[in-house]
């Protein structure tokens, strides 16, 4: 793509890059309508918290009376208002500009919902085992949305800036600070949900949301499969690669290793391949070179040619 890119006009490159900008923000506007909806119709009807700002929405609607002018996106726009003011500070312009379309066009769908939409709708027509379907329903949508953004270079505003900021002041992995922030806020909602006793039923869905919506994002984000990259060191390589074209198909690198104690100079076949092709081909390499030392290690993310045996990686 970059050497495409240094072959075009001045003129050609900017509408290359303004057709992918709009190509980015119509996908995180997607996102953002994904979860909006997740928590407008699922969640806020059903009390399920998890996480984030549009749970703690749902705890203070527990304590705003149904008439009041006080909904769900007028919180949103204050307190995502607030974030982007600390953002702006504390993080810098960039993550301003980032989130602030995000920030905005959530409360924004969720206003519009509220004015045109009764936010019961489907909660009414669900006749048996109401939480359950309301968890798994705003599970994924929530977690398909976020997914949608983040893989387009997106966000979906709100707690994203006070999780950036735990995360640069505290030197705190981001991804550590998103379950802390989150499993703080579902703790919160038992408590204040059921006066006098803690709600553990309603604390626990939100838990294994927080879980789940997370997993969700790293299978959208990332192209999420289970793959292995295993690698052999042996004496017969070629045996050993010829074996992992045939059987799989797969592109392979070799590289020469030498044993600390030994000396002896081998050479380390590796190879990325999905999860359960590497438990077949383990069993292979060991009938065709017992003495060859194999090892696989799991692997997240995988770009590249990755299903064509003309790509060594």
């Amino acid at each position: 793509m970059i050497n495409d890119e240094k072959n075009l006009t001045l003129e050609e490159l900017k509408k290359l890059r303004m057709k992918k900008l709009f190509k980015q923000y119509l996908f995180v506007s997607f996102g953002v309508l994904l979860v909006d909806l997740g928590f407008y119709f699922f969640l806020q009807p059903a009390d399920i918290v998890i996480g984030g700002m549009t749970g703690l929405s749902i705890i203070l609607s527990r304590y705003v009376p149904a008439t009041s002018w006080f909904t769900p996106s007028v919180f949103l726009y204050f307190a995502n208002g607030i974030c982007l003011i600390l953002g702006l500070i504390f993080i810098g312009k960039d993550f301003f500009f980032k989130t602030i379309y995000a920030s905005l066009l959530s409360p924004t769908i969720i206003l519009l919902l509220e004015k045109f939409v009764a936010y019961d709708i489907f909660y009414k027509s669900i006749t048996e085992n109401k939480i359950l379907i309301c968890f798994l329903c705003s599970s994924l949508l929530t977690g398909l949305g976020v997914g949608i953004a983040v893989k387009n270079n997106g966000s979906t505003g709100g707690m994203d800036v006070i999780q950036k900021m735990i995360s640069k002041f505290f030197r705190v992995p981001m991804s550590i600070t998103m379950y802390v922030t989150d499993i703080i806020v579902v703790f919160v909602a038992g408590f204040f949900f059921a006066p006098f006793r803690f709600d553990l039923e309603l604390t626990i869905y939100g838990i294994i949301g927080v879980i789940g919506v997370a997993y969700i994002v790293d299978v959208v984000a990332l192209s999420l499969k289970p793959r292995r990259t295993m690698y052999v060191i042996t004496k017969k390589p070629d045996i050993i690669k010829e074996v992992i074209f045939k059987e799989l198909d797969r592109g392979v690198t070799l590289s020469d290793v030498q044993g600390g104690y030994t000396g002896d100079h081998l050479t380390m076949v590796i190879c990325t391949m999905d999860k359960n092709e590497s438990y077949r081909m383990s069993s292979i390499i060991t009938s065709v070179d017992p003495k060859a030392f194999t090892f696989v290690t799991s692997c997240k993310e995988v770009k590249g040619e990755y299903d064509h045996r003309g790509f060594f990686l």
